[in-house]
């Protein structure tokens, strides 16, 4: 792995790793894919991934990111189940990387972050860089994650990434990439209604005023493209540019790494 201090957060969707209509279902080949591509890129990255099937049926069944609430039977005991869950999903992308004898080491986020009702705290980041210095790529992904106040809610993948770009130091983090199941943001042209087209290239100031085609993306428990174009605000707002790209096109996922241009879409910050 090469030794630079720049730093580039990979998200890989839930969606896109696992089909959210089956529980527990992985998408191996894409998996498969998207491991080789970022071993073939070989590039210092922070790696975060959603929770898919695995995360989201039991946080939906026990109501986790709603918190504590005794009148739901055994929540408790389903926060557990949701993170043991999210451990063998986590897993699977592990084990991936070690068949190909590439470094990579798991980062529980409910060890590493903490709330206190509405803020969430880091406890330390110091692991992530020792590994990064170490060349091991650190994986997290959605979780569990506990609150001061005696209760718990989630923390997705995407907050993760913004509590990065927020307190993460010792590496210069360059960009953002969020693989997805699209080619990114779509508007729909105001010439024919009926037919959308990629915003190839945006401002974050400019987001708010898109009028976004509707690509029946189903709206999941941690907050579905609303929160996930609140979170690229804020990160905008940290001066680190965004790219949303197709995860399941081979080669985007290393093109991006590599600073190729690929079809996706390209989300600046304001100088």
């Amino acid at each position: 792995m090469k030794a630079n201090k720049n730093l580039s957060l990979l998200k890989l969707g839930g969606g896109l790793l696992t089909d959210k209509n089956q529980p527990y279902s992985l998408r191996k080949d894409i998996i498969r894919s998207s491991v080789r591509q970022i071993i073939e890129a070989d590039e210092k990255i922070i790696l975060i991934h959603g929770g898919g099937s695995f995360g989201h049926p039991l946080a939906k069944k026990y109501k986790v990111s709603g918190g504590l609430d005794k009148s739901i039977p055994n929540q408790v005991l389903g926060v557990a189940e949701t993170h043991h869950s999210m451990i063998k999903f986590n897993n699977h992308i592990i084990n991936n990387f070690l068949e190909s004898n590439y470094p990579v080491l798991s980062i529980q986020p409910s060890s590493v972050f903490i709330r206190d009702s509405q803020v969430t705290y880091t406890n330390s980041l110091d692991v992530i860089k020792t590994a990064l210095d170490l060349n091991i790529i650190p994986i997290l992904y959605g979780d569990i994650i506990l609150d001061r106040q005696g209760s718990f809610s989630i923390i997705s993948g995407d907050q993760i990434i913004l509590e990065l770009c927020n307190n993460f130091t010792g590496y210069h983090i360059s960009k953002v990439i969020f693989a997805m199941e699209s080619d990114g943001l779509y508007i729909v042209d105001e010439i024919e209604s009926e037919n959308c087209k990629l915003v190839t290239e945006c401002y974050a100031d400019e987001l708010d005023t898109l009028n976004l085609a509707d690509l029946g993306q189903k709206i999941d428990v941690t907050g579905g493209i609303k929160s996930k174009l609140d979170i690229i605000k804020s990160v905008c707002k940290t001066k680190i540019p965004v790219q949303l790209i197709n995860g399941l096109i081979e080669g985007n996922i290393y093109k991006s790494l590599k600073n190729q241009n690929i079809n996706c879409t390209n989300i600046l910050i304001n100088e």
